[in-house]
């Protein structure tokens, strides 16, 4: 029986005059990690944290599970914390994300490598903690990366505008993975900006 270790860095580029600033730098997803099986509830659904207890229960199953992060490197929990301050200027272009005058702050690049297609084994959700200005939040229940609206738009914000909010990464794994060395290493960078569409 092997262990699967993945590592997510979450790197923020501002531009123009926007602000964008997050708590955690990485998020680990370290499933030979020690400890008892934990689970925190996400969108009002739980879902276990990444370590060894939890991928040993993951491999005695017979479907897949999406796992939270072991640790949020920098972070006070399992998310990623920001806060972003909107160009004051008109955004717009967007026809979900990004609509009208507003800003689409989105996941702008992904590169790097992991043990499974992060296309379709990551999954988002945005927490809306607090809003100045108008703010729409494109992601409040859990949704696969490759289908979030405009390109991985997150939330659009009015000119001006600034949000607080958390952002959760979870991985999905299936028992019936392989993996071609143990442990299965990888890094996902990630890079968020405003854009117009």
């Amino acid at each position: 029986m092997g262990r699967a270790l993945a590592f997510f860095s979450l790197l923020l580029f501002p531009a123009w005059a926007q602000s964008i600033n997050c708590d955690a730098s990485d998020l680990r997803y370290d499933f030979g990690a020690s400890g008892s099986f934990m689970q925190e509830t996400v969108g009002g659904v739980p879902y276990p944290v990444a370590n060894l207890v939890a991928y040993l229960d993951l491999l005695s199953q017979s479907s897949s599970k999406r796992f939270l992060p072991t640790t949020a490197v920098g972070g006070l929990g399992r998310y990623v914390e920001c806060v972003a301050s909107a160009p004051t200027r008109s955004g717009g272009g967007g026809t979900i994300c990004g609509a009208r005058n507003d800003w689409c702050l989105r996941i702008t690049n992904v590169t790097g490598v992991f043990p499974v297609d992060w296309r379709t084994r990551l999954y988002v959700l945005v927490q809306l903690l607090s809003c100045s200005g108008g703010c729409t939040n494109h992601v409040p229940g859990v949704t696969l990366i490759s289908a979030l609206p405009d390109n991985r738009g997150l939330l659009s914000l009015s000119p001006g505008a600034t949000a607080t909010f958390r952002v959760y990464f979870l991985v999905e794994l299936s028992p019936e993975d392989t993996f071609t060395a143990f442990p299965a290493t990888g890094s996902l960078t990630f890079t968020y900006g405003y854009q117009r569409n």
